[in-house]
């Protein structure tokens, strides 16, 4: 009786033909290998045409850095439709399921666990580590430690952050508790360990990299997750109709990683003494890996993860809230999707993408030294090197598919006042800006709390001045400005450059690439508010003229 039941219940199989899938199915694929295509292809463009004409040099192993690009592009494809169909669908379910079924201390545990397994899973994470390949061991001991030594333990730290900001963000829409009275006290916590590390020279050159993962932390794995359950505890506390539900969970995560790093730097400097140092033989002995170690290393790196993520969420959802949700075909088939996708995406960053970056990086500096052999007048040379990375920032920037999604939901919250159009240019603008400054500091030698404190300050008196609408706005729109193929390439473009110069370790550039979005955001806003009060005090005043005639 129950086979009968179940056979009546189930959805009517629909026989189609080898041709008619492929009808289905191609232009479907067409379609997201295009949207990457826009998202990798311009910024990879304007790296080789600024090597051919402004650095004046051919690029070498152009089959490889090719082909390392094509395999990017589909291992993006492959790991965001395995995403798609089979975390964001288990994600949404727990959401809308959870907060209606169990107490609050339970979903405030699932919460912490969510943040902590889906930040583990960030490919931006493995790209830093791969990034951070180039730094100097000399030069920065604790940051080549924590990059390259021992880089699970970087990811801990980062993944154990996001777990208590996600945790911080769910409380927050339990009580309604306004982003202000959070955001800044933790931003005040950031900047003053900042200061205290900056005293001591074996922390200085980690400062940039805990801004710069802060920065980097949200992603395609980590964002639809905890908006997925912060919009399921919005809705079952009743608070889904104000318009931001799930907005400012993204800017509490992209700031208390950043303590909880430098609070790593502090330990680690502890407990391997001031005096720590790597050997040259020590540094060297990871060598050039060949293809089939790189490989082998890129599918470690995606099983890791990508699985514990996927098992949580499906053991969750099966045992704890006995809800059948995703069908397991489904569920196994976005499984394999993004553990392959991201296996092809680390396999062509490290073949492809970071040798694209490291030649234009290495080439860069001859831009304006040494004095004597380089290409370009010094001063001349060095606006160059600004001026390229403020347009890499900008360009790269609007490329980023996952922006233009959010700059569509602004406007739709805002009622049109904050066109998708103008949020755009702000946020743009505003990475160019933050990341030409990045580039400053690494080319002119200049002090990066000089060029990171200030803008913060200005954030503080700008988020007290704005609306609750436009804070959450701003500071969620300044933590999705970065990319996992544009991080790399910014990181290894600054780490060349301070080879050359001898000053800092290049991180640094993403940091200010987030801050002054959301300054240019919360600009914006106090602007639109004084629009609408003098919108609204014409009208008003033209009502009191109709009355009186």
């Amino acid at each position: 009786m129950g086979g009968r039941k179940k056979k009546k219940n189930a959805p009517e199989k629909i026989d189609v033909t080898f041709s008619e899938a492929m009808k289905i199915l191609l232009p479907y694929s067409w379609h997201q290998i295009r949207e990457q295509i826009i998202t990798v292809a311009p910024v990879c463009l304007y790296l080789v045409v600024f090597q051919l004409t402004i650095l004046r040099y051919s690029l070498t192993q152009v089959g490889w850095i090719t082909g390392g690009i094509a395999v990017v592009i589909l291992g993006l494809v492959f790991f965001l439709e395995g995403v798609r169909i089979g975390l964001v669908p288990l994600g949404e379910t727990i959401g809308d399921t959870l907060p209606g079924k169990s107490k609050m201390q339970v979903v405030l545990i699932f919460a912490f666990l969510l943040g902590i397994l889906a930040a583990f899973g960030e490919p931006v994470l493995g790209s830093l580590q791969i990034a951070g390949a180039g730094v100097d061991p000399k030069k920065a001991p604790l940051l080549y430690y924590m990059l390259v030594v021992n880089p699970m333990l970087l990811s801990l730290t980062v993944s154990l952050g996001v777990g208590i900001a996600v945790l911080v963000g769910t409380l927050r829409f339990i009580y309604g508790w306004s982003l202000k009275i959070l955001i800044l006290p933790l931003v005040a916590l950031g900047l003053t360990m900042t200061l205290l590390a900056s005293r001591q020279h074996s922390l200085f050159a980690a400062i940039g990299l805990a801004w710069d993962t802060g920065a980097v932390i949200v992603g395609p794995v980590l964002c639809p997750l905890v908006l997925a359950l912060g919009l399921g505890v919005c809705r079952a506390t009743g608070r889904s109709d104000s318009g931001m539900a799930g907005f400012g969970m993204v800017g509490l995560i992209s700031v208390i990683p950043v303590t909880m790093v430098i609070v790593l730097t502090y330990l680690l400097s502890l407990f391997l003494g001031a005096d720590f140092t790597i050997t040259r033989s020590l540094a060297a002995t990871a060598g050039t890996p060949g293809i089939f170690a790189v490989a082998g290393d890129s599918l470690y790196l995606a099983v890791r993860a990508i699985a514990p993520i996927f098992v949580f969420l499906y053991l969750f959802l099966r045992f704890y809230l006995k809800e059948e949700g995703v069908p397991a075909p489904q569920l196994l088939l976005g499984l394999v999707f993004s553990i392959a996708g991201l296996l092809l995406f680390n396999f062509g960053l490290s073949v492809g993408l970071a040798e694209l970056g490291n030649q234009v990086g290495h080439r860069l500096p001859l831009s304006f030294h040494p004095p004597a052999d380089s290409l370009y007048p010094t001063e001349f040379g060095k606006l160059i090197v600004v001026a390229f990375g403020a347009l890499l920032g900008y360009g790269a920037t609007l490329a980023e598919p996952a922006f233009n999604i959010l700059g569509q939901q602004v406007e739709d919250v805002t009622q049109g006042a904050f066109k998708k159009w103008l949020f755009g240019q702000a946020v743009a603008i505003g990475v160019g800006v933050g990341a030409g400054l990045g580039i400053v500091s690494v080319v002119y030698g200049v002090n990066l709390l000089y060029l990171l404190i200030p803008p913060y300050f200005a954030l503080f008196i700008l988020t007290l001045l704005n609306n609750e609408k436009y804070v959450n706005i701003a500071w969620d729109g300044g933590a999705v400005t970065t990319g996992p193929v544009t991080v790399p390439l910014k990181i290894s473009i600054g780490i060349a450059l301070s080879h050359a110069t001898g000053f800092a370790e290049g991180f640094g550039i993403l940091a200010l690439a987030s801050a002054y979005p959301v300054l240019n955001i919360l600009l914006l806003g106090l602007y639109v508010r004084y629009s609408e009060a003098k919108l609204e005090s014409k009208m008003m005043a033209m009502a009191e003229v109709q009355t009186h005639e």
